[in-house]
């Protein structure tokens, strides 16, 4: 299991009543730790972290979920998000998704998880731009 997954489940113990699921606090996590300087964030790399999580592996129990499907997840994960208040969406396309925390997302992010373990999540991401 990835780290950014026990991360957002922590979130989730340490914030009920949030809005919002495991898959859409590893999303904003990837956002939050891939500050791009054109905010434009690949979706393979986010594809990629999902693949490995037990949350998707629950989901499709056992079935691995096609390109397109986990694009879809990120999509409906990007819009619980935006909804929520959490994130800013400029575009979502099929390669990139354009876009940035709100101040209440980045605010969410840096009281609900010390440094160590932000630390983490972004080594996890690479954080490379």
């Amino acid at each position: 299991m990835p780290i950014v997954e026990l991360v957002a489940k922590k979130i989730i113990d340490r914030n009920p009543g949030l809005g919002v699921s495991v898959i859409d606090l590893i999303v904003l996590l990837w956002m939050y730790t891939n500050p791009y300087d054109s905010n434009r964030r690949e979706l393979s790399s986010m594809k990629n972290i999902l693949r490995m999580t037990d949350i998707i592996r629950s989901v499709s129990n056992g079935v691995t979920l096609t390109d397109e499907e986990l694009t879809q997840v990120v999509f409906a994960s990007l819009d619980r998000l935006r909804k929520n208040g959490l994130v800013y969406i400029q575009s979502a396309g099929r390669i990139f998704v354009k876009g940035t925390l709100t101040e209440r997302g980045v605010q969410l992010i840096e009281q609900s998880l010390p440094t160590p373990e932000l630390r983490r999540v972004t080594e996890e991401f690479g954080d490379n731009p």
